[in-house]
This record gives structure tokens, sequence and C-alpha cells, in this order.
């Protein structure tokens, strides 16, 4: 937009609309067959998207057609005892515009997955007996170096994690289970919950403290039952790369984020750190839907293409580096004519106090072009170290684990950069235009505490045309964008 001294300003504004998306459908088949036969149902948590989804909702669907259950019989089994493995899947997609959609995972493809499992199979001979069974379940835990005393070391380990700080101690212990199982790739490994909802939550809670885990995309279970009872789950995790590929791209993304966490500020202020990772992580990632391993960190520091899970993730990572604690947010936004799209941010801890930032609504990719060019190119800083208040028009947590409400303004940019307005302050505008000359900015931004400011500045700045007692060579004409969702506006200098 432009704002010249003999007119009024143009009605028409360039807004950002960003949008991130995020929906976990858990399609479940259930196999039926007589209790004296051998039962496998396989159930497969699925991270595969088809763009930038992130797995924080389960959506259940039950398929009764007799037709579409795939049974495997086994008549070696001894009589009542049965097995099913059962599979759960997610599929993710957007739309063109970068407000995406959400769809669930087909019926027939997960039928077909599943068939295709069972067929390959082996048949199980011999009768077994409950207690031989638990014994061979202890012996393939030991063989995993799953001990108990390994269990505690890693829930020592994990105690700083967010997600796991909010389980009770059976969810740590089987958190710790979980994430042994994914390291170690552990084949149908006994777990210590029945609850196929704990162990969704466990896997959930794991990739949500561990963005390393780039190479998991989703999870089995297998239910083992004598007489219909249930008597032990086994849990195997599905993997992206086979072991050597998984190595590889480990190697080669600890290289770049040494690089990183090299070249970051030596400072003992945390938001110099924040602000850091989340310019790098902008300059160096394009926004793209379909971008290959948008899911976890390999799009961004091995491609530099991403969607809101990978940018949130890579995020979590680099600053846990730094030493300012960040965790993995999910929940929904709305923007433009879409709403409740599926998103993913973080949660961080700066200088003792909480902030959220989105580093994918930061990306200039992710706005409209409506305005001009020299505006688009730049970093949005609306979404760096906000208060709870400040994102609730537009992003609403899930209610996968409890958040903080954030109040603190201290860090946020805006505050740091000079540029938060409660009011007209022609003193705080003037130094604040001159540190953009200065600094040889191409445009300055002026956030506003609340929408009265924000009314009393835009009257102030554009109906007034004061703006161009602080331009250096104002010319008939400047350009600026403006946000009433964010309470922003942007001028070129």
């Amino acid at each position: 937009m432009r704002v010249t001294r003999q007119k009024n300003r143009s009605d028409s504004r360039r807004r950002s609309v960003p949008a991130g998306i995020l929906l976990l459908a858990l399609s479940v088949l259930l196999s039926g067959c007589a209790v004296d036969r051998l039962k496998e149902l396989d159930v497969v948590y699925d991270l595969l998207q088809l763009d930038q989804q992130d797995a924080a909702q389960s959506m259940f669907e039950t398929i009764d057609d007799p037709a579409s259950q795939g049974v495997v019989y086994d008549d070696a089994t001894a009589a009542g005892v049965g097995e099913e493995t059962q599979d759960n899947g997610a599929v993710w997609n957007t739309d063109t515009a970068g407000v995406p959609e959400q769809t669930g995972t087909s019926a027939s493809v997960q039928e077909e997955d599943i068939l295709s499992g069972m067929e390959q199979m082996e048949p199980v001979s011999g009768k077994r007996s409950r207690e031989e069974i638990e014994r061979e379940d202890e012996e393939n835990r030991q063989a995993l170096g799953l001990t108990d005393a390994r269990i505690a070391e890693l829930m020592r380990e994990n105690e700083g994690n967010y997600y796991f700080r909010h389980l009770d101690d059976a969810g740590k212990r089987l958190y710790a289970e979980v994430y042994h199982i994914i390291k170690e790739r552990g084949e149908k490994i006994r777990i210590s919950s029945l609850d196929d909802d704990k162990v969704d939550q466990a896997f959930q809670y794991v990739m949500a403290d561990h963005p390393e885990i780039f190479y998991a995309d989703g999870y089995t279970y297998t239910r083992y039952t004598i007489d219909d009872e249930l008597f032990k789950l086994g849990f195997t995790a599905r993997y992206v790369y086979d072991q050597a590929e998984t190595d590889r791209r480990a190697a080669a993304i600890e290289k770049v984020v040494d690089r990183i966490v090299a070249g970051a500020p030596k400072s003992t202020d945390q938001y110099d750190l924040a602000k850091y990772v989340y310019d790098y992580i902008l300059a160096h990632t394009e926004y793209e839907i379909g971008a290959d391993d948008n899911q976890n960190i390999c799009s961004v520091f091995l491609s530099g293409k991403s969607v809101c899970q990978g940018y949130a993730k890579a995020t979590q990572l680099l600053l846990n580096r730094l030493g300012v604690e960040t965790t993995l947010v999910t929940g929904t936004v709305s923007a433009g004519d879409r709403m409740n799209s599926r998103h993913a941010w973080n949660l961080a801890n700066v200088n003792g106090r909480n902030y959220y930032l989105d580093t994918t609504w930061g990306d200039s990719s992710f706005q409209q072009a409506a305005a001009e060019e020299t505006l688009l190119q730049r970093t949005n800083y609306d979404y760096l170290l906000d208060t709870t208040a400040d994102l609730a028009d537009t992003h609403v947590l899930d209610d996968l684990v409890e958040m903080p409400v954030c109040k603190n303004l201290e860090d946020n940019y805006y505050v740091r950069d000079g540029a938060y307005f409660t009011g007209v302050d022609e003193e705080q505008l003037r130094a604040l235009f001159d540190k953009g000359y200065r600094e040889k900015r191409s445009y300055v931004t002026v956030k506003c505490a609340d929408e009265t400011a924000y009314r009393s500045l835009t009257d102030h700045l554009v109906t007034k045309r004061k703006l161009f007692d602080y331009l250096k060579n104002p010319g008939d004409s400047a350009s600026f964008a403006s946000s009433d969702t964010q309470r922003t506006m942007t001028f070129s200098l």
C-alpha cells in the first residue's frame, strides 16, 4: 500500500496469511477369528504425510465389513492363544494456496497394507504356555538392552523433556520403553501397558520430545490374547530409512547443526539465541508443500525446503542445543477464509519466561503477494516470542498436553526492538525510524499493544500522513503493509 501527502490512503491492504496443518487420522482394522486360533492384528501409527501435517490428534475409524478384514490362522498354535496386529495410519493433504485441507487415510489403502504384511508373517510352531511366552518376551527385552536399569536411566535422561514431565510413573516407564525400542529397532517387543491409547500417547510424546528421531514415521503394536483375554502388547517402530541410510543422514545433519550452533552469538541473553535460530531457519528454508521429508528435520537441514512440522522440529532441536528449553506445540490455526487448519509451532523458555514462537509463520514465502515486493522479502517477526493472547486470534492449542499461559512481554521481538507502542509516542517513533536507517534496514515495523493503540497509530501515521515526518527521503508517497490481526504496520524505508 502507498500513502501520499496529497491523497487519502488506499483501503487495500496486504495481509499475511500464514497457515500450517496438523491432523492425525488413526485408522483401525479389526480382524475377527476363532478363540482357539492365532489372531494377529497390526496397529500402525503412520506419520507419512503427503505434505505438511504433523501428528497430534487421533481419529478412530473402524472397518466392519467382513470382506475387508484380514485374518491369519495358524493351526500349529496352542489352543486359546491368540495374536493380533493392527494398523493405524495418517495421511495429510493441503491445497496449493498454502492453507491446508485435512484428509484422512483411506480404508482401502490400509487394508492392502495390512494384508500384505500378514501374508509375510512366519507361522508359529508348537504349543507354548503363557509362562513360556513371557519368558521369551523377557529374553527378547534383555537382548535388546531393555532392562530395568536401562529404563530407569532413560527416565532420568528424559526428565527435562516437556512431554515426558506430564506423564505419571507408569506413563514415563512406557515412554522409556517406546523410546528405547525405536532407537534400537526392536520388533514386537513386549511393553508394560495393555492400553493402546497409552501406547499412542507414549509414541506421540516421544516424537514430540525428540526431533532428532527423523527416521521413524509410525509404529506397529501386536495384541496377544488367551481365550480373548489380552495379556501383552508387542511394539515395533516403523522406519523411513534403513540403518545405513539413517546413519548417513544423521551424520550429515549433525555437521549442519554443529555449524549452526558454532555460529550462534556468544551471549548470556537467551533472546539473542532465540532470534538467531529464528533468523537462520527463515533465511535458509523455503516453505514448500510436498517437500521431501517435510515431517522431520531432514527437510530443513539437508534440503532447505519444508513445512510447519519441519520448521518447528528444527527450531526445537537447535534451541535445545543452545540451552534454550524448547518443545513442539500442536494445534489449529485460522487465516483468511480457511478455518481450523492443523499446525505446529514451538514453546520456548527464554530467560526463565515462557513464550510461543512460530518460525513457519515468520517465513515471508507464507505471505500473500498483495503489496510491494520489497515488503514481502522480509522476515516476519510477529511470531517471535509471543504471548498466548497475541496468538489467540489465530492459534488454538491441542489438548495433547497442558501448555502454559504465556503472559510475559520482556523478550518479545517488538519490545526488544523498541517497536512496541501503547499509543502515539512521537519520540519513540522517531527513535525507531532513525534506528532503521542507522542499521540500513529496508523497512520498519511497529506493533501496537491493543486495538486502541493500533487505531491511534494508524490515524497518526497514515490518515494524518505524519509518517513523512520520520522518513529521510519521503518523496510523494511511501509503501506500507498492515495486519489487523497482529496489530502491526510495516513501512518501507
